[in-house]
């Protein structure tokens, strides 16, 4: 074997400080100081017995060889890479983990998830609800459905849908009100999931141009959106949803949309996950089967604000 394969364990060090044109970013990455990265290129040029970079005043860039070595080292990067994924990547049939809210897990995917089991009988789905944000590289989580979108992670991440938020309630509370004066919500009881941030009663009562006068007001709190939904659909007073939430009872008719008034850009939900998983292939076909599912839920305006799931 060629002695030089010996500094193998530096390339990768000189990979990312040639990617970068800098050591301190080639650091972060590497999670290393940038004393160490700068002593593992000085190992590595006395090895090779050559000057791999060279500084013009504050800034470094690659000599001729260290950029004739950085072409070859790209190119077998790219080669293990692609072996490490012929090896490792499973067959579309097993497990697939996918997490979300408890609201949407309970209120969309998980009563629609038979269809895609038609689909594709070999992949089993095992959804979890959780409130929080995963690390999807280090769990054994394969696909996330959040809601908001620009999440600070290094996994692939899409915007699914913006989904107008508006009141519902029961046929009983809509016959109360009178649906041409938004004002006659002030006479309901309001359900709110806390913490509200921008879906609240509040702005909505802004959006409506109404006077909001909190102590004169009847409130329920709830901690997600589906009790708010639960609690409306027993007849008891009016909640904010997004269309996503409520659809299926919009059309069959156990809740009503007593007033077209939408807080917009309405909640956003987005698709998060590992490009380097082991399980794309099972990814790839519930994300496929998802964006397809909601595009026949949500309305033209939900579509035209995120591209129309392009």
């Amino acid at each position: 074997m060629d002695k030089r394969l010996r500094a193998l364990p530096l390339l990768r060090c000189f990979e990312a400080c040639a990617r970068h044109q800098s050591y301190s970013v080639a650091a972060d990455e590497l999670a290393i100081t940038q004393a160490a990265v700068s002593q593992q290129i000085r190992n590595l040029e006395q090895q090779l017995a050559v000057q791999l970079f060279a500084r013009d005043g504050r800034k470094m860039h690659l000599t001729k060889s260290g950029a004739t070595l950085f072409i070859a080292v790209t190119e077998a990067f790219a080669t293990l890479s692609g072996a490490f994924s012929g090896i490792q990547t499973e067959p579309i049939a097993g497990v697939l983990t996918v997490t979300a809210s408890h609201s949407f897990c309970s209120r969309w995917l998980v009563p629609r998830l038979w269809k895609f089991s038609v689909l594709y009988p070999d992949i089993a789905v095992r959804a979890l609800a959780s409130p929080q944000f995963e690390e999807l590289r280090h769990s054994d989580i394969d696909v996330a459905i959040r809601q908001g979108d620009n999440f600070v992670t290094k996994v692939h991440q899409e915007l699914l849908l913006v989904d107008p938020v508006f009141p519902v309630c029961s046929v009983k509370v809509a016959s109360l009100l009178k649906t041409d004066s938004a004002l006659s919500v002030c006479d309901m009881w309001l359900v709110e999931a806390i913490p509200p941030g921008l879906f609240s009663w509040r702005n909505w009562f802004e959006k409506a141009r109404i006077e909001m006068q909190p102590g004169k007001l009847n409130w329920i709190e709830v901690t997600t959106w589906e009790m708010g939904i639960n609690a409306v659909l027993s007849g008891h007073g009016i909640c904010l949803s997004s269309a996503i939430m409520v659809q299926d009872m919009l059309d069959s008719g156990l809740l009503v949309k007593p007033f077209d008034i939408a807080l917009e850009p309405g909640l956003k939900f987005s698709l998060l996950y590992d490009e380097e998983s082991p399980r794309l292939a099972r990814i790839q076909a519930f994300r496929e089967w998802l964006k397809s599912e909601l595009s026949k839920d949500i309305s033209p305006k939900s579509l035209e604000l995120h591209g129309g799931g392009q």
